[in-house]
């Protein structure tokens, strides 16, 4: 996830304990266990505040950490498959594709919103 995680973290250095958490958070979501990637988003909120030389303001890395996560980074619905399947659904995975979709188009305004306003904050 290196790569992924230098594009969207520039500031945070790679051998910073943050991103392990971070990384372990994504990882979570991406398997649509939202209960498992709590702790590790709580965390990794807490080491990015120690790189942060204004307590009272947020950072980029830590305004992009939340907002990625606000955008649902999830391609397996692993909790809304099992309701699915536990109320009856004929084929409860129908959802993986618009669910990938949705992931994909939120995610990706997300990143491009956070991006563009970290560099209008930079002028």
């Amino acid at each position: 996830m290196t790569p992924i995680l230098d594009f969207l973290f520039p500031n945070v250095p790679r051998n910073h304990p943050a991103r392990k958490y971070i990384a372990t958070n994504f990882v979570a979501n991406f398997l649509g266990l939202g209960w498992a990637a709590t702790p590790p988003g709580l965390k990794a909120m807490i080491e990015l505040q120690k790189l942060n030389k204004d307590s009272h303001t947020a950072t980029n890395a830590m305004c992009m950490f939340l907002i990625v996560n606000m955008s649902s980074i999830q391609l397996i619905p692993i909790t809304i498959i099992s309701y699915r399947a536990s109320y009856g659904s004929i084929n409860p995975t129908d959802i993986i594709g618009p669910c990938i979709l949705a992931t994909y188009a939120s995610t990706f305004i997300a990143i491009v919103f956070t991006k563009f306003m970290e560099r209008r904050h930079r002028k």
